[in-house]
This record gives C-alpha cells, structure tokens and sequence, in this order.
C-alpha cells in the first residue's frame, strides 16, 4: 500500500515538473548568440523583472520534483548524493532555454561552437537563469544532507549555493526568485514524502 502511494505521489511530481519546465520554457528570456542570429527562428525576449523572478523558480521547482519524483515513482531510496542531480540538472534546463537551445538548436548549437559566444552566454541571462535555477534546486541536496548526516553532499550542495550566488550576484531577482522556489519545493516534498525527506 505505502509503495503504491509513493508511486502515484512520484507519478504526480513527475508531472507537475514537467509542467514547471514548460512554463518556465514560455517565459525564460531567450538570448540567441549574434552569430546565429540570422538563421534562428527565436524570438528574442527582452529580460523582464517577470521572467528574471519567475523562469529560475519554475526551473528549480522543476528540477527538485523531477528528481524526487523519479525516486518515488521508481521506489527507490532517494539518498543525498542523488538529489545533487537536482542542480546539475536545473543549470542543463535553464542554460538550453534561455540561450534558444530548445527553440532552435539547428541554429543555436553552431555558434556556440565560437568561444565568444558562449562566454556571452554564460555571462549573461542564460547564465544568470542557470544560476538562480541553481540556487534553488541546490536547496534539496543540503536538506537531504542534513536530514541523513552525509557530510560530503552537504559540502558540495553549500559549494554549489555559493558559487551560483556568486556567478548572478547582480541579478538579485533571479537568486531570490529560485531560493524561495526551492525551499518551498523541499517543504512540499517534507509534506507530500515524508518517509523520504524527514530525518
């Protein structure tokens, strides 16, 4: 009986990530790299206070219930180390979405190829969505650490807290917009799956 809960708790994470990515995928602002500029079919989306808050919590919320979803859905023991795939996987997603990856790749992808471009990139708001997306689903990893005692994750989960503030330390609203996101994830899974995320 408690399996089959958790699977259809898993079932229902996996689908509200989804979700959260495809939001956060229709109001990500897209910078597409002058080289390819001419060839993308993107629609470049000038940064708002909006999209800078909105796209790195919906990223983060996404990456954190995609991971814990797939856990409970597999019914599997979610350990600490496995939720540091929460931000590995919220910078992947934020930084495809925000530099046009996903909309055009065809496009995007060769022009990346040039070190300027995706040095721009990094430095600007797909690296500043990536960050804050970062800051956020990093939150599970150090809660997860905290409640199992694995020292190492709680390392790495600080490190990577850190330098995403640091790398988006001019962006205050994308830091805070995925903080918030994140631990309000953590503490819906708290609830939802507490045989997993408490101590």
């Amino acid at each position: 009986m408690t399996s089959l809960r958790r699977r259809l708790v898993g079932s229902t994470l996996l689908v509200v990530a989804v979700v959260a990515f495809a939001f956060a995928a229709d109001i990500a602002p897209t910078v597409v790299p002058e080289s390819a500029a001419a060839s993308a079919d993107v629609a470049r989306i000038a940064p708002s206070p909006v999209s800078g808050l909105a796209a790195p919590a919906l990223l983060a919320v996404g990456s954190v219930l995609l991971v814990a979803g797939g856990a409970a859905l597999a019914g599997a023991d979610l350990s600490a180390r496995a939720t540091l795939l929460a931000p590995a996987l919220g910078a992947v997603v934020a930084f495809a979405v925000a530099s046009g990856i996903v909309a055009a790749p065809a496009a995007v992808l060769p022009a990346f190829a040039e070190a300027e471009a995706l040095a721009a990139a990094v430095g600007g708001w797909p690296g500043t969505i990536a960050a804050g997306a970062v800051v956020g689903a990093a939150i599970a990893p150090v809660v997860r650490a905290a409640t199992t005692e694995d020292t190492v994750t709680l390392l790495v989960g600080a490190a990577l807290l850190l330098v995403a503030v640091a790398a988006a330390s001019d962006s205050p609203l994308a830091l805070v917009g995925g903080g918030v996101a994140g631990a309000l994830a953590v503490g819906a899974l708290w609830a939802i799956d507490p045989a997993t995320w408490r101590p």
